[in-house]
């Protein structure tokens, strides 16, 4: 459950945050005009991000020849496919309001 508590902000609009912010990098969340969000943020070392790129899992060599067939020799444009493109293709043409 939720603990609701109320609080007033002083005249530069800071708030005093409960004991356990202190010392904390927070993440302040614009949620509408009248309410925020307060949250402790994970700080991460810079050395200790990973790229995407490092962690991908190689293709099976059964994986990756389906794939360069592929790139070789697309598959022909379903008719789904090319009436969405035709009515994309509208969209954009029509001038904007």
């Amino acid at each position: 459950m939720i603990e609701t508590e109320t609080r007033t902000t002083d005249s530069k609009a800071r708030l005093i945050l409960p004991k356990s912010f202190a010392n904390s990098t927070v993440i302040v969340e614009h949620i509408s005009d009248t309410e925020i969000r307060v949250k402790k943020a994970r700080v991460v070392a810079e050395d200790d991000l990973r790229f995407c790129e490092e962690s991908a899992t190689p293709l099976s060599d059964r994986d990756r020849d389906q794939f360069l067939k592929l790139l070789a020799k697309p598959a022909a444009p379903t008719a789904a496919l090319e009436k969405a493109v035709e009515r994309q293709t509208l969209r954009k043409s029509k001038p904007s309001r």
